[in-house]
């Protein structure tokens, strides 16, 4: 649904400029937009994922288009907060089992998990909010604001809950200004312990997601040192966060908790965080230099477009809100609307320089959609048991031939080679794919191409990596029961067995039950010799 009201929006927006002349006003925030995402830009050239140049470029075209100030800015407004409603109301039919969901969560409506459709939601809040001191049937509006806020709740998102109330605290402190004046320390104060306690109180709602993300703030702090200035460039986290993580959990410096709390992580859940280890000091300081333009601009607090960015802001701290492109699109939508105290001068756009960038952009795109949906038809064709034929074999070679540097790809390709014995051509894709996305999973195919190569030094290695990784695993120390007993060395083999028996169990299950019984197996095996 996100995804359907972006494209409305955007087509709106070209067509709307269409047969205009786009006039750009030279102030503090466009500079400040323009050297931020034109340093990010330039940074994205240097990598294989072409498509994040594409989306940045669309970024900065986005915002141009848009502050054009013949837009009919209302009626975007009005689609987003229709869209907030709509979505809230999936997100409850899915809570009450109306429509089913494929994930763990009750309620993720058209995403992957709660956080994409929380921060949809309260993204779309305050245009929604800001309707209620307009116009006429302000009782509806009340409902929908209620249920935008039901639909937050029932999500279980944590951060949403503490934006929503940030955000309604923000608004109404602004619409009863007069009235709060009088009172100002008692509302001050009042509205400080509320937020504080509501905080507290979300952490110790999940205690143990809650030091969990500190566990990960504390590794990818250390991320940073190598490249401070510039960074380790974009998409560097996803390579390098894991292998990180298994050198501090395999120091002193750890604890028990940690290794116990350790999983596969490919974000900082804190894009601050993820600025300042991709693109350094720099990066940082054009950030704060583009949230200097927005506090200054010249507009009251309680406007939707400043609220929208407050809880972007807040969003950032504690998750991953720009994963989601119809994030990107709203927080570009807000900055446009931003009105600056004055304006340095005017450069003027015509038609052909839309037409121009158009035209490279759907280039790129369709390419890029191109490869994805054959990939899709691909993996559905090989999830039905079939495996890799000598047909879907040359499609995925091909596709890997013009790699449109997903990194998800590469695993997918080199997890259906395995599938088929092809063990060697699997670790060369594999390899391949650690530079750009190196995982606890990874680890484990490539131990298990390795081991079924006879390659025992090698896949020990990586059966030890994946286990420093995430070492409440059980999955690696049988790989190196096996592998072990494979390569008759009897000592180790029991060091290990005996290692499995006297692990702590964080989550019990069948596969835990089976390989415990494995390793009973082999010492009862032993002592019978």
């Amino acid at each position: 649904m996100s995804l359907v009201v972006g494209i409305v929006l955007w087509t709106g927006i070209c067509i709307g400029n269409w047969k205009r002349r786009i006039e750009i006003t030279i102030d503090f925030l466009s500079v400040s937009f323009t050297l931020f995402v034109g340093y990010i830009f330039v940074r994205s050239l240097f990598t294989p994922q072409y498509i994040q140049s594409v989306y940045i470029g669309s970024a900065w075209i986005l915002f141009l288009l848009i502050r054009n100030r013949e837009n009919p800015t209302e009626i975007f407004s009005n689609i987003l907060a229709i869209a907030g409603v709509l979505l809230a109301f999936y997100g409850v039919l899915q809570y009450i089992g109306y429509i089913k969901t494929q994930s763990y969560f009750p309620v993720i409506g058209s995403f992957d998990n709660p956080a994409g459709f929380a921060v949809s939601i309260v993204l779309c809040y305050p245009f929604l909010l800001h309707q209620i001191s307009i116009g006429k049937r302000k009782m509806l509006k009340f409902m929908a604001c209620l249920l935008l806020i039901v639909a937050v709740v029932l999500s279980g998102s944590r951060t949403g809950i503490l934006a929503l109330c940030v955000i309604t605290i923000l608004f109404f402190t602004v619409y009863y200004q007069r009235f709060i004046n009088k009172r100002r320390i008692f509302f001050i104060s009042g509205g400080a312990l509320i937020l504080i306690g509501l905080f507290i109180g979300l952490i110790y709602l999940k205690p143990d997601s809650a030091s969990g993300r500190v566990l990960i703030w504390k590794v990818s702090a250390e991320l940073h040192k190598e490249h401070m200035i510039l960074g380790n460039g974009l998409g560097s986290f996803k390579a390098d966060y894991m292998l990180e993580q298994a050198k501090y959990l395999s120091s002193s410096r750890a604890n028990e908790n940690d290794r116990m709390l350790a999983g596969n992580t490919n974000h900082p859940f804190n894009e601050y965080l993820l600025l300042l280890i991709e693109q350094g000091f720099v990066g940082v300081a054009l950030l704060l230099l583009l949230l200097i333009a927005i506090f200054r601009s010249n507009v009251p607090l309680n406007s939707p477009a400043l609220l929208a960015l407050v809880s972007i802001v807040i969003f950032s701290c504690f998750s991953y809100p720009f994963k989601y492109a119809f994030v990107w699109f709203v927080t570009i939508y807000c900055l446009s609307l931003l009105d600056q105290r004055g304006g340095l001068r005017t450069i003027c756009f015509n038609r052909p320089f839309l037409l121009i960038i158009l035209i490279i952009q759907c280039f790129f795109l369709v390419k890029n959609i191109i490869f994805e949906r054959t990939w899709k038809r691909i993996s559905l064709i090989t999830e039905k048991g079939t495996g890799l034929l000598d047909n879907e074999l040359s499609i995925f070679t091909k596709l890997n031939d013009e790699w449109n540097g997903n990194s998800y790809f590469l695993y997918n390709y080199a997890s259906e080679l395995k599938n088929i014995e092809l063990y060697e051509q699997s670790v060369d894709v594999f390899l391949h794919c650690e530079s750009y996305n190196n995982t606890y999973d990874l680890q484990m195919q490539l131990a298990d191409n390795y081991y079924q190569m006879g390659c025992w030094e090698e896949a020990e290695n990586r059966y030890i990596q994946a286990q420093c990784m995430c070492p409440n695993r059980f999955l690696p120390l049988q790989g190196l029961l096996r592998l072990y007993a494979k390569s008759k060395n009897r000592i180790l083999a029991e060091r290990v067995a005996l290692e499995i028996l006297n692990k702590t169990v964080k989550v019990p299950s069948y596969t835990v039950s089976i390989i415990r019984e494995e390793a009973k197996a082999h010492l009862n095996e032993k002592s019978i010799h």
